[in-house]
C-alpha cells in the first residue's frame, strides 16, 4: 500500500520509509534506550503505522495532535473501547477535543486524553473499576478534580509515569516515541482482563484504509473460510485463481449453494494463467452474484473490447443487470490483464453488499369467503376476551 510521505496512518507514522531488516529494530530499541522494541511490533501488527523504517530522528520528533488523536482511536477499536475508527465519534464521547488539530500535543493534553478514554470504559463497564484510598499525582501537574480518580488509577497502573523526583513536565511537547510507549501501555492495561478485539485483519491495511470495512464484510461472509491470504494483503498485487475461486467458495458455502460452487470449480479448472485475470473475476463473479437472491434492472454496459455471445460477455451482462460495472471509464474491459487482489476482494464485496434485494411479492388479493369471515370475528372475540381479563385483574 503506497502511503503519502506527510501524512499518518490511524494515529502515528504514515511516513513512508522502508522497513529493511532485523537490524533496523536494534537501532530503533537503542534509539529509545532499549524500550521501544515491543512498542515498535504491537504497532506494527495491528496496523498503528505503516512503517517500514523508523531512525532515531523520527522517534525523536514531535508528534501532531492528529496523529496521537488517530494513534488512540485505533487503540480503542483494537481494544474494544469503542466500535468505529471514527475521530468524530471520539469527540461526541469527550474523549478527544473538538476543533482544528494542532502540529503538536502536549504531555498533559496526551495524557488527558488517555485518562478520558480510562474514565469512558469505566462508564461504560467496559474496564474494571479499582476503589483507591489516597490520590496520587504530581509536582508540577495538578489536573482537575474530574482526573484525580483516573490519574490514581493511571499511576499506580504504570500508565502514566514521571521521572524519580515526581515531576512530569506536562507542558512538553510529546515525543513520538513516548507516543508509542504509552499507546502501548494503555493498550496491554485496556487488554489484561479483556480479549482484544482484532480489527485488522492484515499488517499492512490501516484500521482507516478503505479496504477495512469490506475485508471485514467479506470475513463475516465466509470469504476466508477456505483460504489464508497471509498475514500481508499486499493489495496491489496479483491473486492466484485457486485463492479467487476459495473465496468465493467459502461465502457460497455459507449461503449453502454448493451447485454454484461446483459451478466456480469448473471455471478454476479450465484457467489457463495461475494468476487471476479479469476475464477470470467476471465469470466467477457473475456465478457468486446469479447465487445471491437480488432484483435486476434492465442495465447494458457496452464494453469495446469483449466478444458478443462469449462467455465473458454473460457475465458481464449478468454483474451489469446486478448495477455492478468492471473495467474501465472509457468502455475498455481489459480482460487479459491480471487483476489486484484490493480489484477482485471489491469486487466481491460489492456483490455481497450492494444487489438489490428482490422485491416482496404479495399475494394477489381474493373475495374474502364465509369461512374466512368466520374466522375473523372469532380471532377478535378471543381478543375482546383477552383485554378484558387483563383489565379485570382476572386469570
Amino acid at each position: 500500500m503506497r502511503i503519502g510521505k506527510k501524512e499518518f496512518v490511524a494515529g502515528l507514522l504514515l511516513a513512508a520509509i522502508t522497513w529493511t531488516s532485523a537490524g533496523e529494530i536494534s537501532s530503533l530499541q537503542a534509539a529509545g534506550k532499549g524500550r521501544l522494541g515491543a512498542e515498535i511490533q504491537f504497532s506494527q501488527q495491528i496496523g498503528l503505522f505503516d512503517a517500514t523504517q523508523l531512525n532515531k530522528k523520527m522517534l525523536e520528533s514531535y508528534i501532531s495532535e492528529q496523529a496521537f488523536n488517530r494513534g488512540l482511536n485505533g487503540v480503542l477499536v483494537e481494544s474494544g473501547l469503542v466500535t468505529n475508527f471514527d475521530l468524530k465519534e471520539l469527540e461526541k464521547l469527550g474523549i478527544i477535543k473538538a476543533g482544528p488539530a494542532r502540529k503538536g500535543i502536549s504531555r498533559r493534553e496526551a495524557s488527558e486524553a488517555l485518562l478520558r478514554s480510562v474514565m469512558h470504559g469505566w462508564q461504560n463497564e467496559l474496564l474494571p473499576r479499582p476503589s483507591f484510598e489516597a490520590s496520587l499525582g504530581f509536582r508540577d501537574w495538578q489536573p482537575e478534580e474530574k482526573y484525580r480518580e483516573s490519574l490514581t488509577f493511571a499511576i499506580t497502573s504504570g500508565l502514566i509515569q514521571g521521572s524519580s523526583a515526581g515531576q512530569f513536565r506536562p507542558d512538553d511537547n510529546l515525543k513520538v516515541k513516548e507516543a508509542l510507549i504509552l499507546l502501548k501501555r494503555f493498550f496491554d492495561l485496556a487488554t489484561t482482563s479483556r480479549t482484544p478485539t482484532r480489527i485488522a485483519l492484515f499488517e499492512d491495511v490501516m484500521q482507516d484504509h478503505y479496504m477495512t470495512a469490506p475485508l471485514l464484510n467479506l470475513r463475516k461472509a465466509g470469504a476466508f473460510d477456505l483460504t489464508n491470504l497471509g498475514k500481508r494483503l499486499n493489495g496491489t498485487g496479483s491473486l492466484s485463481v485457486k485463492d479467487l475461486s476459495l473465496i468465493i467458495q467459502g461465502i457460497l458455502g455459507r449461503l449453502d449453494k454448493p451447485a454454484y460452487a461446483a459451478r466456480v470449480k469448473h471455471i478454476e479448472s479450465k484457467a489457463r494463467n495461475t494468476d487471476a485475470t479479469r476475464n477470470i473475476l467476471a465469470c466467477m463473479g457473475a456465478v457468486l452474484t446469479e447465487a445471491v437472491p437480488h432484483s435486476e434492472a434492465d442495465n447494458h454496459i457496452l464494453y469495446s473490447d469483449v466478444k458478443e455471445g462469449s462467455a465473458v460477455d454473460k457475465s458481464l451482462k449478468i454483474l451489469a443487470r446486478g448495477g455492478i460495472r468492471m473495467g474501465y471509464n472509457n468502455n475498455l474491459f481489459k480482460g487479459s490483464e491480471r487483476v489486484t487482489r484490493f480489484e477482485a476482494l471489491g469486487l466481491i464485496n460489492r456483490v455481497i453488499t450492494e444487489l438489490e434485494p428482490e422485491p416482496i411479492r404479495i399475494a394477489e388479493s381474493r373475495t374474502a369467503t364465509r369461512d374466512d369471515l368466520e374466522a375473523f370475528k372469532k380471532l377478535l372475540q378471543e381478543r375482546r376476551e383477552r383485554i378484558h381479563k387483563i383489565l379485570n385483574r382476572e386469570p
